[in-house]
């Protein structure tokens, strides 16, 4: 079988791994932005909600988004004001111009971003992790994200997001409690980490604790 293929089943299987209708997630944003969507009013949204196809996000000057697609692992950030629609595997500008840049991440990285906690399934507690825990995964899982952090800009929270994913499917959420707080006590002011905090709090206490 060619590398082609091997690549382009390898997309099938993670996007198969997100939730019903989600396309991608916000992995970083700083600035504001509003989604509109079929389902709730405007709002604005914060880092690592899921999207989905036809969602509309409109960005405030000076806003930056990192945005990566399930589908075929493309990565967008985007840079200034402008209006953009959620598509299966990109985004499509409407209005503005703002910079784009473009990167495609492993394939190992993003089938994991899939199971991130969406903010809106943590609020309905639609949680649900495995219970299994495979011989050797944890080293397995850290030396990854040790070659994914070696390889990623500074600022990218992707190879976190990847290690706090896969904790959370195997219920180590020991691991994720020591993670955050490491992470908090090295950036102090970091919005994104705070986000995070909150995110995975709110997780872990819903599979915890679900709801009568």
């Amino acid at each position: 079988m060619g590398k082609s293929i091997w690549v382009g089943l390898a997309m099938v299987i993670l996007a198969a791994g997100a939730g019903a209708g989600e396309v991608g997630i916000v992995t970083a944003l700083s600035g504001s932005v509003n989604l509109q969507d079929s389902i709730e009013p405007s709002r604005e949204i914060k880092s690592f909600i899921k999207l989905r196809e036809s969602d509309r996000l409109t960005l405030a000057e000076n806003t930056r988004m990192q945005i990566v697609f399930f589908q075929n692992g493309q990565q967008e950030t985007w840079q200034g004001a402008g209006v953009l629609e959620v598509g299966g595997s990109s985004s499509k500008l409407l209005k503005g111009s703002p910079q784009l840049e473009l990167k495609t991440l492993p394939a190992i990285l993003v089938k994991q971003l899939t199971k991130t906690p969406s903010p809106e399934r943590v609020k309905a507690g639609m949680i649900r992790v495995r219970s299994m825990h495979a011989e050797g995964a944890i080293d397995a899982l850290q030396n990854t994200y040790a070659d994914l952090r070696q390889q990623a800009a500074l600022n990218d929270r992707s190879p976190e997001l990847y290690l706090l994913a896969s904790y959370f499917e195997l219920r180590e959420f020991d691991k994720i409690t020591d993670m955050l707080s490491q992470l908090t006590k090295a950036n102090p002011q970091d919005d994104e980490i705070t986000k995070l905090v909150a995110l995975y709090s709110q997780a872990i206490a819903a599979v915890k604790s679900p709801p009568q």
